[in-house]
């Protein structure tokens, strides 16, 4: 009986409403997402051994991220920063160093699609050929030979299509996000200051 009412539990299906948790979590009364970034220190927001601090960390950046995936496309993003006081200079510089960094991320995504571009029209130039050549020269060629190009130009075809419609498509999502994220407004809450009030 127990071990029935367990498997029942475990092959419940759950119902989980992702748009009412960001709603309550990260959605602030204007409709304005929210993502919280606490840092101890300034050094946090940056890479371990960037001396210039110019390098956001992999950890800020993946939590960033990660938030900022469920959140709508249509919605801003204010990245509240809460750390120790900082003069101006630090938050001016900290705002250089987000943006900066999903700047390169935008120019990444824009510079892989150009190559994937390139390679894919290659493939299906590749893959025409041989599907000319396959079709002209079928009897010539022998059944293994004609069957190998057969599978050739398929596969070059299909990868041509597989880069131009699903690859693609995940990189232009990722590439909208980093523009969120790029074009988001960052604020600073002193954890000094709340703690004095």
């Amino acid at each position: 009986m127990i071990i029935l009412k367990h498997i029942r539990r475990k092959n419940r299906k759950i119902k989980f409403d992702e748009d009412r948790y960001i709603e309550k979590y990260y959605m602030n009364e204007n409709k304005v997402a929210v993502i919280p970034v606490e840092l101890e220190s300034e050094r946090d927001l940056y890479m371990k051994h960037d001396y210039l601090q110019m390098e956001l960390s992999d950890e800020v950046c993946a939590y960033i991220e990660e938030i900022a995936y469920m959140i709508p496309i249509d919605a801003d993003i204010i990245l509240e920063i809460h750390c120790p006081k900082l003069s101006k200079f630090k938050q001016d510089k900290m705002k250089r160093a987000i943006k900066n960094n999903f700047g390169l991320e935008i120019d990444d995504i824009e510079y892989d699609l150009l190559v994937q571009d390139r390679k894919s029209i290659i493939l299906f130039i590749v893959g025409i050929i041989l599907l000319a050549i396959n079709i002209m020269f079928d009897k010539a060629l022998g059944s293994i030979i004609s069957n190998f190009l057969c599978v050739v130009w398929w596969v070059a075809i299909w990868d041509f299509i597989e880069m131009q419609i699903f690859d693609r498509i995940d990189k232009r999502e990722q590439r909208l996000c980093y523009q969120q994220l790029y074009d988001s407004e960052v604020t600073f809450v002193f954890d000094d200051e709340e703690k004095e009030s």
